[in-house]
């Protein structure tokens, strides 16, 4: 049986709508995609405040490694 047969269980509970997640995947991918996301919007900042000339390149630059060409 592969992984992506096993189905993932969202249990809400009723009490204040609390949501858990009873899958059983790691959430080490998911924190890390995240923290790298966190990490190019702080870097869009950041030459958007210093190098405002250069963001449309640098966004390019980013689009095109994210995509891999």
């Amino acid at each position: 049986m592969k992984k992506a047969d096993k189905p993932n269980v969202v249990i809400i509970y009723g009490d204040n709508n609390k949501v858990s997640y009873g899958g059983t995947g790691s959430q080490i991918p998911a924190i890390a995609i995240i923290a790298f996301g966190f990490l190019i919007a702080i870097a869009v900042l950041a030459v958007s405040l210093c190098c405002p000339d250069l963001l449309a390149e640098f966004v390019r630059w980013i689009i095109s490694k994210v995509i891999g060409g």
